[in-house]
């Protein structure tokens, strides 16, 4: 009886472990999106907050992390775009539904400045001026 129940305890020490450990994955991959996509890699792709929630729940869901739509929130004020990202990693689910899940979260700002984030009249003109020197 000893063994079968150290073998339990054993069993869930493993099963603790892993979730923890993919819970701290999922963490990076969407901390490693929010990232990357604040960095701009041309002028065509010059983000609104909006253009911003998508790509984030597009790059999430192909690292392997499925967000919903609530759970992206992207606001932009005063020159400040504000990220946050709210889920949960399932670690026990009984019949379809979490019965034990672990609340994970990333919060960013970003400072909208520089040539990432200027309206897209001023960011064109400003490509039309570099094309032409």
């Amino acid at each position: 009886m000893k063994v079968f129940f150290w073998g339990l305890v054993a069993v869930a020490c493993c099963y603790g472990a892993y979730a923890g450990m993919m819970s701290a994955y999922q963490w990076y991959q969407v901390r490693s999106v929010i990232e990357d996509v604040l960095e701009p890699r041309t002028l065509a792709e010059l983000p609104t907050a909006g253009d911003v929630k998508k790509r984030i729940l597009r790059e999430a869901t192909s690292a392997g992390v499925p967000l919903g739509e609530r759970e992206v929130n992207v606001v932009s004020t005063r020159g400040v775009l504000a990220i946050q990202v709210v889920w949960t990693f399932p670690v026990i689910v009984y019949k379809g539904e979490s019965v034990l899940a672990v609340p994970l979260s990333v919060k960013k700002q970003h400072q909208a400045g520089g040539r990432a984030y200027l309206p897209r009249e001023v960011a064109f003109a400003s490509a039309m001026s570099f094309s032409t020197r």
